[in-house]
């Protein structure tokens, strides 16, 4: 009997990955189906709708189309210069922008770094994205498990962390997964093992 409950205890953590994608399918075409459903409200006309989210879909294919080839778009740039004119929605703009660069694939004009920090004490080491630097100091956003969009900002000394060849991508992906697929794992294992023998020696 104990094994019998062992086998359903496992085929049940087998099958959770689906259900939460199926879960989050549903939610997706919930919304999907309200949003349509709200915007015929206003229409009164299916034939409308769809020629709406037809153009919507166009619209933001040619700004992802802009920005890729061009590196900005003509449409957003005056939005930005717009809304950075106006006091204190303007700096909240300003700050989004600034955290949505970082996420955006291929982007050239952000160098995307992704490091190891010792926080919140020595010897425990967790990734951050650097988010500006001036000189040796370093502004990083440490994230935490499983939401790499919720952590904390810290303020750091260039000594107190190190490089890493991780992209923003695989470092969220380790986030999400609680550290479940860890990404580059011998790379990460050198770092951290360097530098334990280092404060090993100098004790």
């Amino acid at each position: 009997m104990k094994q019998f409950f062992r086998y359903v205890f496992v085929g049940a953590l087998a099958i959770i990955p689906l259900l939460i994608v199926i879960q989050l399918i549903i939610l997706i075409n919930r919304y999907s189906v309200n949003l349509f459903q709200y915007v015929s409200s206003y229409t009164n006309s299916t034939t409308y709708t769809l020629i709406l989210f037809v153009a919507i879909t166009l619209l933001l294919a040619a700004i992802g189309s802009s920005i890729e080839r061009a590196g900005k778009s003509f449409l957003i740039s005056s939005i930005d210069k717009i809304f950075e004119r106006v006091p204190a929605i303007g700096t909240i703009y300003s700050i989004l922008k600034k955290i949505t660069e970082l996420f955006k694939p291929n982007n050239k004009d952000v160098k995307k770094e992704v490091v190891l920090v010792e926080y919140p004490k020595d010897d425990l080491w967790v990734p951050a994205y650097v988010l500006s630097k001036h000189e040796d100091i370093y502004v990083l956003f440490v994230p935490t498990s499983p939401n790499p969009t919720s952590g904390y900002t810290v303020i750091v000394h260039k000594s107190k962390l190190k490089a890493t060849s991780l992209t923003v991508a695989q470092a969220s992906q380790f986030i999400v997964s609680m550290g479940a697929d860890f990404i580059k794992k011998e790379e990460l294992s050198k770092i951290i093992q360097t530098q334990t023998n280092k404060k090993g020696k100098n004790r």
